[in-house]
């Protein structure tokens, strides 16, 4: 149903639309959908080398460049990948990290428990491994430690004999922490992504796109993505410095953890990115991580491995673990090398994974109740919800108001916060501002999503703080398809060019289509949370869909209370594979009622 609030912003801005959208009425899910503009010679361009139309018209809409459109198609990481010591710190890093090497000292590494913290401890992990260096990690208990470095951890890795501490997509805010180990006279290497706050631990390197005074230009890095950047630089000092008796380890074969990473942790897919998932995927799909196969296996995924498996089979059972078990388990799995234990630990993963699915939907039902239309910042919270899945929670709600969200899990004294945001507002800049304004204990993040810590005595402070801080753009309720389709169009081919352009994600969004004048039936819940339906055109053709986590959501009212009108359907395309047959998959974004 289209909430009140949502009416009268419409109507306020439906005067600009009419002119440019073809679309009068708002969708189910409150948004407006505008065809995009193309450049009809740029798509002429494309047609003259042999493109097929669906190609040249995709191609064009993202303003690809006609004489290289395939580097686009086809990214090369060799060609695109810069020198290392780009990355500010970098240098010294490898070199700090290359001198323990040497001298068989014992590395301790500290990660995150989400994927990119799990895939980041991974890669560095089985690369000291396969040069026979000496090493411990540590993963924190998200419940019982929270997000990054403390001091505990840091004292049990340094009574563990570690000589060297590397922290993993953490560590830039770690001031305190960072000087304890100073003070032990152990050093600590960042290798992080996120903003950095006011100030920068004593750390012996920092190597983070996202502080300050880098500018390698390559903010857009996931943790893993660094990570590998380490690991590129790592292999060319120990090789100059002749270390390796063999050939040294083939970083190849660590590109599906950097693609995992990546595609999990929602950063742009600019073009080094998208090679990284490209180059990643190819490895996944020929000789896997030992982990992520036993996952593949206890997911009975048929399909070749995509990034939409990466982001909603694969990725999400490697974080139940720190979401709502034992935080390191994912980590484990990611850096097992025999498949007996491999397969246990990917099943408890996916029972992990269930849970967190039930715990999710209880928090969610209760927070959706809470939303307050008013406030250009959806700022919820309450006692017992579980930490581990407010995060899941921000991003349904944002997905379904189209506006920053801020889910909090209240304690007695210091209260979790995970946040997550739209395109025209960054969402870590304000929590980084917010610590440093004193209203939070710490925090921090990057465009899209991020996380703090507060005392409840300043929630309602912190809410009011919110107040001024983000005026809502028109552009939220708008968003772009590619083209209108039919269900004649709808075969193996016509999917496979379309995937030309994959990976898809934050930056290279998957093509949307309508589907127009459509007569839904046989609307059912299918998995406890999913819609499945049939689809018919004017002319009788047929085509199965489905809208996946529709159940309680703006698309699940519409299809329990559907009274039989014509629709538009704002799609996407999927391949299913079952029993060796292949067919195409409608996946329902939006509904637009005629």
């Amino acid at each position: 149903m289209i909430n009140f609030y949502m009416q009268i912003k419409a109507k306020v801005i439906e005067g600009q639309l009419k002119k440019k959208n073809p679309l009068k009425k708002i969708s189910i899910k409150n948004q407006y959908w505008v065809k995009k503009k193309i450049d009809e010679k740029l798509e002429k361009s494309f047609l003259d080398k042999g493109i097929n139309s669906l190609l040249s018209k995709l191609l064009a809409l993202r303003n690809i460049d006609v004489n290289n459109f395939e580097k686009y198609l086809n990214p090369k990481i060799r060609n695109i990948l810069p020198d290392p010591y780009v990355l500010d710190g970098m240098e010294s890093a490898t070199n700090k990290i290359v001198e323990c090497i040497k001298a068989k000292k014992k590395i301790g590494i500290f990660g995150d428990y989400d994927v990119d913290g799990s895939t980041s401890t991974a890669l560095l992990s089985k690369y000291l491994k396969e040069i026979k260096a000496e090493f411990e990690f540590y993963i924190p208990d998200r419940l019982k430690e929270g997000y990054g470095p403390n001091i505990q951890s840091f004292a049990k890795m340094i009574d563990n004999d570690c000589k060297l501490i590397i922290t993993l997509d953490c560590g830039t805010s770690a001031l305190d922490e960072i000087e304890f180990s100073n003070q032990r006279n152990v050093d600590v290497i960042v290798i992080d992504h996120h903003k950095q706050g006011e100030n920068l631990p004593k750390a012996f390197a920092i190597v983070n796109p996202n502080k300050n005074d880098d500018f390698s230009n390559l903010e857009n890095l996931c943790a893993a993505g660094v990570t590998f950047f380490l690991l590129v630089s790592l292999n060319r000092m120990l090789k100059k410095l002749n270390f390796f008796k063999n050939e040294e380890p083939n970083l190849i074969f660590y590109l599906d953890l950097v693609a995992l990473g990546t595609i999990c942790d929602l950063v742009k897919l600019d073009s080094l990115n998208r090679a990284f998932v490209k180059q990643g995927l190819k490895v996944l799909n020929k000789s896997p991580n030992m982990g992520i196969l036993s996952i593949i296996n206890e997911s009975k995924i048929e399909n070749e491995i995509n990034d939409y498996h990466l982001g909603y089979i694969i990725g999400p059972r490697i974080n139940a673990g720190g979401r709502v078990g034992k935080s390191s388990l994912g980590t484990e799995l990611l850096t097992c090398n025999e498949k007996k234990i491999a397969n246990v630990m990917a099943l408890k993963l996916s029972e992990f994974n269930n849970l967190r699915k039930k715990i999710e939907r209880e928090v969610e039902l209760k927070a959706l109740q809470m939303v307050d239309d008013n406030k250009k910042i959806i700022c919820i919270h309450s006692e017992n919800w579980h930490p581990g899945v407010i995060g899941i929670v921000a991003s349904k709600i944002t997905e379904k108001f189209n506006r920053p969200s801020i889910v909090i899990s209240e304690e007695k004294k210091v209260c979790k916060a995970s946040c997550r945001s739209v395109q025209n507002f960054d969402i870590g800049k304000l929590i980084v501002k917010a610590v440093n304004d004193g209203l939070l204990i710490a925090g921090g993040g990057h465009k899209m999503a991020g996380g703090f810590s507060i005392l409840k005595e300043n929630i309602k402070k912190f809410k009011n703080y919110l107040s001024d801080k983000y005026l809502k753009d028109n552009n939220d309720i708008i968003k772009n398809y590619d083209s209108t389709l039919k269900i004649l169009n709808l075969d193996i081919n016509f999917y496979n060019d379309i995937m030309k352009l994959s990976p898809f994600g934050p930056g290279n969004i998957k093509p949307r289509f309508i589907l127009e004048n459509c007569n839904l039936s046989y609307i059912r819940i299918v998995g406890n949370n999913h819609h499945s339906l049939l689809i018919e055109d004017d002319f009788g053709n047929k085509t199965r869909g489905i809208a996946f986590n529709s159940v309680n959501h703006n698309l699940g009212n519409f299809f329990e209370n559907f009274s039989g009108e014509s629709v538009d359907l704002v799609v996407t395309l999927n391949k299913n594979s079952w029993n060796n047959e292949v067919s195409i998959q409608v996946q329902v974004e939006d509904i637009i009622v005629n």
